[in-house]
């Protein structure tokens, strides 16, 4: 056995994770490219070669690769005051967010935090809750008329509807310019540095959608000052918000922190939906059981936030999706102290990266891994895992902050279109994994849309 796959907690001794051998040159940029193409199967390749740590090196400070749950329980939990965000990928996102709460740390996120907590609070989510529905009874009369379309792309539109109405207190109208920078942004993160010069116009590509996002979050600003800023939302919150010394955010912060919410607070979660519509339409079995529970409990109403404790399958169903293919595919971290991670010290100024894909395929927490089986989320089953074994949306203090409202928002879109209609998947293959901020079905997801 390697020293890199003995198992966290069994030696004392330090040991130094064995990796990829240091290939200047040609060799360097071969490996670029193969991690590029395949990421999955490269870093997998690598999990299997090393075990659960392995170490490469590069110029500058190494990165250090984890997908063990006690390894991540360390860095995100018992650990955590030794890593920041200052990872080369958080740099690389503040490019666009700026130093915001998804990106930001020590008192300036706790700041930041304390401002945007209350827009996530429980007394909020009943009111959230019949917004959600009110939008996905919207898209299930949309979808009706549609036949064909690409779900992925319908999906977004759907989830951006809903952050802008709960969210901003405004109807969402920026959807086209909105999913255009997208997925500009979505090739840029996904193409390392070293190849974007080599790109024609990704560059431009870049520029172009962070200003086309920026006039959104002004139009979203101008709207709600023109109504006075009087609301419930996080908008006008945070447009009255004051700190200690009773300063308001500046212009700034206030598009900073806007941006963050509007991009993470709809890409996930309409990750997770299209995954959720292939996977069912991909097993008929579990799909009929979730229009069973949906049948009993709802009688062809449309849902509430009251029903969900009634309705534990589509929520095992959501949690499995998760599983498979989790949005937030990677967790980066940066070292700012030296640190022992299990039995490895990792030095001051090292970068890490959790592989959470890995983690969630791990046949050692889920057996039979590829396959699709919500029943590995009942309560008794889920007590049997190791607790960081499943984390799609991280874990300790800087698990994502609208995980309740996502979570809530799944289920309650869900329970509203899968009564209502019936998905078929009409690619003619399994469709590909796209990495970039999310991790997306390469090229969309096609259905066939059919009212039941």
């Amino acid at each position: 056995m390697n020293q890199a796959a003995v198992m966290p907690g069994a030696p004392q001794a330090t040991l130094t994770p064995h990796g990829p051998s240091h290939s200047p040159g040609v060799r360097a940029a071969a490996a670029q490219l193969r991690l590029f193409w395949d990421p999955f199967g490269t870093v997998a390749g690598r999990f299997a070669r090393y075990g659960d740590v392995y170490r490469v090196r590069q110029r500058g400070n190494d990165l250090y690769v984890f997908r063990h749950p006690d390894h991540i329980k360390d860095i995100l939990v018992t650990q955590a005051a030794a890593f920041d965000k200052s990872h080369t990928a958080f740099k690389r996102l503040s490019l666009v967010l700026g130093d915001a709460l998804l990106t930001s740390d020590g008192e300036r996120w706790r700041r930041q935090r304390r401002l945007v907590q209350p827009a996530f609070a429980r007394s909020r989510l009943a009111e959230y809750g019949a917004a959600m529905v009110d939008e996905a009874a919207r898209a299930a009369s949309h979808l009706r008329q549609r036949g064909s379309c690409d779900v992925s792309r319908e999906m977004n539109a759907l989830t951006l509807g809903i952050v802008t109405r709960t969210l901003f207190g405004q109807p969402a109208e920026e959807a086209a310019v909105t999913r255009r920078a997208m997925l500009d942004l979505t090739r840029w993160f996904a193409t390392p540095p070293v190849f974007e010069r080599f790109i024609p116009g990704r560059k431009r590509q870049f520029q172009r959608a962070v200003g086309e996002l920026d006039a959104v979050i002004d139009r979203l600003i101008a709207t709600k000052r023109e109504a006075g800023g009087a609301g419930t939302d996080l908008l006008s919150a945070l447009m009255a918000a004051r700190d200690e010394d009773g300063e308001a955010l500046t212009p700034r912060e206030l598009r900073d922190q806007l941006l963050t919410l509007y991009l993470a607070g709809h890409e996930t979660t309409s990750h997770a939906l299209t995954w959720t519509l292939y996977l069912l339409a991909a097993h008929p079995a579990v799909r009929e059981k979730l229009d069973a529970e949906h049948a009993r409990v709802l009688g062809g109403r449309l849902p509430a936030l009251d029903d969900l404790a009634a309705l534990p399958y589509t929520e095992q169903v959501l949690k499995e999706s998760l599983r498979m293919y989790p949005p937030a595919f990677v967790l980066p971290r940066h070292v700012h102290e030296d640190v022992r991670i299990g039995p490895y010290d990792i030095p001051k100024g090292s970068e890490i990266i959790i592989w959470i894909y890995v983690t969630h395929h791990d046949p050692r927490w889920y057996p039979e891994p590829d396959a699709f089986k919500p029943e590995r989320f009942e309560a008794e089953s889920e007590a049997a895992r190791p607790k960081y074994a499943y984390i799609p949306f991280g874990a300790g203090q800087r698990a994502c902050i609208g995980q309740m409202f996502a979570m809530i928002e799944a289920q309650l879109v869900l329970a509203t279109l899968l009564p209502r209609l019936r998905f078929e998947y009409t690619g003619k293959r399994p469709p590909r994994l796209g990495t970039g901020l999310t991790l997306a079905p390469k090229g969309g997801l096609p259905m066939r849309v059919r009212a039941r």
